[in-house]
């Protein structure tokens, strides 16, 4: 008898505990989705922003532009860009970005053919637009840059 008080507050205080229990989580979830969301957002920007010097590069093939674009991508503040990239990029794209990077210092020193860079540059693509919510894409490298090079189907068949 000196727990029947308890027998009749128990639902109450189990639906208070439930309730309080309840909103902490989805107090966190939101929490964390809006993180997310500004990350997915600045990543979005930052990706932008260093991608548009390759794109010029690949479509305007003036030395003229071809020169311009070269500076700006050895630039100091495209280093600062690329570092925001290394820091908010998913890991997919940091790797296909560094990837390029590896093959782009690798043709400079004859190592490897200049069409590598194109299909690397696609890859980065490709994990760019996965990391933004396109995860499920059945997309390819070549897809990715088919709006870029009108020949495309001609590079190697193997990407």
């Amino acid at each position: 008898m000196e727990w029947a008080w308890l027998s009749k507050i128990a639902p109450a205080l189990i639906g208070v505990i439930g309730a309080v229990i309840g909103w902490f989580l989805k107090s966190k979830l939101e929490a964390k989705r809006r993180v997310e969301e500004s990350l997915r957002d600045e990543a979005a920007k930052v990706y932008l922003e260093i991608l548009m010097p390759f794109a010029v590069l690949f479509t305007d093939l003036s030395p003229k532009s071809q020169k311009e674009t070269l500076k700006k991508i050895t630039s100091k503040e495209y280093r600062e860009k690329s570092f925001k990239l290394i820091l908010v990029g998913s890991d997919d794209v940091v790797r296909s970005w560094n990837e390029m990077w590896n093959i782009i210092y690798k043709t400079e020193r004859g190592e490897s053919e200049s069409n590598n860079i194109l299909l690397a540059f696609g890859n980065v693509l490709l994990s760019i637009r996965k990391s933004l919510g396109n995860t499920k894409t059945t997309m390819n490298s070549k897809d990715m840059l088919r709006w870029l090079i009108k020949d495309i189907d001609t590079f190697d068949a193997n990407v």
